[in-house]
């Protein structure tokens, strides 16, 4: 996390300062990320903050560092409204830019993520902020009062990330009661298996008095199912 807002911070306050006052913003957006070499498959939908994103994905040969760099520099020259790095969400270990069309309403985000050849994978999410957004998630409860919904699915497992302003001991508590009441056992610390899922939730300490909360749902083997009491 250290490395990806050192690259964002840099990216961020390097761009703006070379860049001055912004071209005329032109509509609609269109993503443009320097050294493309291949397209990524992104199938699944994605749900953040509750509202649907559509999703791309590019692999690229250049650096992340460059990556944000260059897409900072084109948010800007659309005029697109870019927060300062210190307000930019970071939401997942890759590093993350995001962009705001303060006219249309709509968001713009790319994450990089480092492959181990040398090149990097860039996701790149464009959500429509005036769209209703959804408060439930089809992975597992939210804890109430839950923000910056994240869902996404990948190779047979399906993930929420988010945050809350709460204890983790609160948090978890109230997985122990929701999931208890929809069928589940606690196999192992914060492990809950049903007859046909399994939900493994991790809760870690967040800055200014908010918590991480991740859950990743899968389906389980006949074997792995809890036994009946008595057998």
């Amino acid at each position: 996390m250290t490395h990806a807002k050192s690259w964002l911070r840099c990216a961020v306050m390097g761009v703006m300062l070379a860049s001055g006052v912004a071209a005329a913003q032109r509509t609609p957006f269109k993503w443009e990320v320097p050294g493309v070499v291949g397209v990524v498959d992104v199938s699944a939908p994605v749900i953040a903050s509750g509202i649907p994103v559509k999703m791309t994905a590019v692999r690229s040969k250049e650096r992340p560092e460059v990556i944000l760099r260059s897409l900072v520099d084109r948010f800007l020259v659309w005029g697109l409204h870019v927060p300062p790095a210190s307000r930019q969400p970071q939401l997942l270990r890759e590093p993350m830019v995001t962009a705001i069309d303060t006219r249309e309403f709509i968001s713009y985000t790319a994450i990089v993520q480092p492959n181990p050849d040398g090149t990097t994978t860039v996701f790149l999410g464009q959500a429509d902020l005036s769209k209703a957004p959804r408060v439930q998630s089809s992975v597992a409860p939210v804890y109430p009062g839950g923000s910056g919904l994240l869902q996404s699915e990948m190779e047979g497992a399906r993930t929420l990330v988010y945050s809350a302003s709460a204890r983790a001991l609160d948090v978890e508590v109230y997985y122990r009661n929701e999931l208890s009441q929809a069928g589940f056992e606690e196999v192992e610390p914060m492990l809950f298996r049903s007859s046909q899922d399994e939900l493994h939730v991790r809760v870690t300490p967040a800055k200014e008095g908010k918590v991480s909360v991740v859950v990743v749902r899968r389906g389980v083997a006949p074997e792995e199912a809890p036994k009946p009491a008595g057998d």
